[in-house]
């Protein structure tokens, strides 16, 4: 990570926050940085990932047109760049932290992003005995684990934002949050706790909110997860939904250069109009490296939903991926990958409403295809 301290950058920084510090302490002179600020704290790191991804998609729909229209070629440019930092104030023993950090330029076969501020952007405290606290926009517990390591490689469509349950069945990276991750006990044990508003309580258009939690045990080779996370008063197809969401994964590191995954996901969603829904999803990975090579071969899948009682036939979703990775240089990788995803029918709206052309609406669900992509990473 590159540390500027004396770059005109940070100059120009240290200035406007001078200002702005002095005017609202009520000093003005000369003397007000040498009173109130240190060269320390202008100190921060600038980090980021260039990621640019070659990928070709080939589409199976069922209807030639749509097939042409969706299949091709495409470069996703994820790169993204991000600030951080931390002061340990003079009379106040946590350290504090802060951190904004931009989204993707390119989005995988999406509109353009790089918001400054739409990763994790937040302000917090650390200390050995209290852990860390963050407010702001962070990863949910029990998102951070589906996202890593279970939605790797190419795994997402189908075991992150893929499914056919309603509701809202997590959260993912949210703003209005606050979370807790412990120290671990005895060398072992730890837990993440978070809360937070919704999008729409957010913006004052509805009172959603969630809360959840993550516990990992760590054994030798093995660590072992458990996470739960619940939404509340989501509002869609004409009602009002409240989600649980359970996970239990385990992970292992071997000194062979062997690796590997394994979670479940058990999803829940009820509704004041009194519906009640259900779907489970797995995903695992096994992995292998040697030397500056990697071996990468993964699985995951969305059981068929149930709703009220009944299941829905070929409702599930499955996907399998397998990825070489080389290595050039301790931060910079080269990769290839192969998956095929498999999707099934899509779910009818829960309330039985009809579009404009008079036809059942439908809950989202991306197309069956196969896709082959050759990238390169470099994290600075």
């Amino acid at each position: 990570m590159s540390r500027l301290k004396k770059s005109l950058l940070a100059v120009a920084i240290s200035t406007l926050s001078f200002s702005g510090i002095s005017v609202a302490a009520g000093i003005q002179g000369e003397n007000a940085a040498e009173k109130f600020l240190t060269k320390s704290d202008f100190s921060y790191q600038v980090y980021g990932i260039i990621a640019l991804q070659a990928a070709y998609r080939d589409y199976d729909s069922g209807n030639s047109a749509t097939d042409d229209d969706l299949s091709g070629m495409q470069l996703n440019n994820e790169s993204r760049i991000g600030f951080r930092g931390k002061k340990q104030f003079k009379n106040f023993s946590p350290t504090f932290l802060w951190q904004i950090e931009g989204g993707y330029v390119d989005p995988s076969f999406g509109g353009s992003g790089a918001g400054l501020g739409e990763r994790d952007t937040f302000v917090g405290f650390e200390s050995d005995n209290m852990g860390q606290v963050r407010l702001g926009r962070v990863l949910t517990p029990i998102y951070e684990l589906i996202d890593w390591p279970a939605s790797n490689p190419g795994l997402g469509d189908v075991y992150d934002w893929g499914g056919s349950i309603g509701g809202a069945k997590y959260q993912d990276r949210q703003s209005n949050t606050i979370r807790w991750d412990t120290p671990k006990y005895f060398d072992a044990l730890s837990f993440d706790l978070a809360m937070g508003a919704g999008d729409d309580a957010a913006l004052g258009q509805g009172d959603s909110y969630w809360f959840g939690g993550a516990a990992h045990y760590n054994v030798g080779p093995f660590q072992f997860d458990l996470a739960y996370e619940r939404n509340d008063n989501f509002e869609s197809e004409s009602t009002t939904w409240t989600n649980d969401t359970y996970l239990a994964g385990i992970q292992a590191w071997f000194d062979n250069g062997v690796s590997f995954f394994a979670q479940y996901k058990h999803m829940e969603a009820s509704t004041t109009s009194g519906i009640d829904e259900t779907q489970g999803a797995m995903s695992t990975g096994l992995i292998y490296t040697t030397g500056d090579w990697q071996y990468k071969l993964a699985y995951a899948m969305n059981f068929e939903l149930e709703r009220d009682g009944q299941t829905i036939d070929n409702s599930d979703d499955n996907v399998i991926s397998g990825q070489i990775l080389y290595f050039v240089d301790p931060s910079a990788v080269l990769y290839a990958r192969a998956r095929t995803l498999d999707f099934g029918d899509k779910v009818n709206f829960s309330d039985g409403s009809l579009d404009d052309d008079g036809n059942i609406n439908q809950r989202w669900k991306s197309a069956d295809f196969m896709e082959f992509s050759v990238g390169v990473e470099y994290y600075f």
